[in-house]
Order: structure tokens, then C-alpha cells, then sequence
């Protein structure tokens, strides 16, 4: 959401004056403010522990200069690490206690049983 408001309010102001920093200030402290949430918005004492990392060392980041453009105009689509609320929920790209192999084998066979109607 926060690289499609930057495309958008692009056209509409130019890129001089929105700048990745913008959308991210949008996307963090505008959207708690919009919420009317003072727990959210900005990683500081007392506030919720979420967060979000990503590894800016493969090849589609490799021409930007800025860690913070990189993520937003260069396909940043899948986190290394997310945390919640202060638990890490998915580490080196896997989501923490969730047993994939049989979630896709879960999938599948509720495809079918679609498919055979």
C-alpha cells in the first residue's frame, strides 16, 4: 500500500516532493493517527513491538543507493523477519510454527473436493 501511494501521489505532486520517507511516514504514524491508535505507528518505549526486516542483498536491489527506496520501489514483497507484539512470528523467510508441508497437502485436497464439486 505504501509503494502505490507513493506512485499515485507522485503523478499528482512529482517525486521531488514525495519521497519514499513520506510514504513511509504515511504508512507508520499517519495510519496509527487515522486509527486514533497512540500504541502503534513508530518503534519507541511502550509502544506495540512490530516490525518488519527485510535483506536488501539480492540481485533487484542491487542498483538502489537507499535501503528505504529499495523497499519500496524494488519489490520488497517477502520478509526475513516479523515480529509481533514482541514474538517473532517468521524467521529466515518461514513462518514460525507452521507446519507448510501438510498446510499444502491441506490445500490441495480442499482444491479438489472444489473441483469435483
Amino acid at each position: 500500500e505504501a509503494k502505490q501511494a507513493l506512485y499515485l501521489q507522485r503523478l499528482r505532486y512529482g517525486a521531488e516532493r514525495i519521497t519514499p520517507e513520506r510514504a513511509l511516514g504515511w504508512a507508520t504514524r499517519g495510519s496509527a493517527k487515522l486509527l486514533g491508535r497512540h500504541d502503534i505507528g513508530e518503534l519507541a518505549v511502550g509502544k506495540q513491538a512490530d516490525l518488519a526486516l527485510f535483506r536488501l542483498d539480492e540481485l533487484r536491489f542491487s542498483g538502489s543507493h537507499d535501503p528505504l527506496s529499495a523497499l519500496l520501489l524494488c519489490g520488497a514483497d517477502r520478509a526475513d523477519r516479523v515480529m509481533v507484539g514482541g514474538q517473532w512470528r517468521v524467521i529466515d523467510g518461514q513462518v514460525e510454527g507452521l507446519d507448510l508441508p501438510q498446510l499444502i497437502a491441506r490445500h490441495r485436497e480442499a482444491a479438489g473436493a472444489l473441483i469435483a464439486g
